[in-house]
């Protein structure tokens, strides 16, 4: 299952960061057992500064 949430500040703006998760789900339990992060975004550096965005976030994070 596919999900989105806020997480720490955006290293360029300082607005909050939007996750997107992947969900996994055990077959003998309702509740998700394991998170993967898929991404990483935040609207506003994306498009006013892609060039700066993918440099950062391979910076901290080691992907885009």
């Amino acid at each position: 299952m596919n999900s989105t949430r806020y997480d720490e500040p955006c290293p360029l703006c300082h607005a909050p960061l939007l996750l997107d998760l992947l969900q996994v789900r055990s077959a003998r339990s309702d509740f998700p057992v394991a998170e993967r992060v898929t991404g990483r975004r935040c609207p506003g550096c994306q498009a006013a500064r892609p060039v700066w965005w993918v440099e950062v976030m391979r910076e901290h994070y080691g992907d885009t």
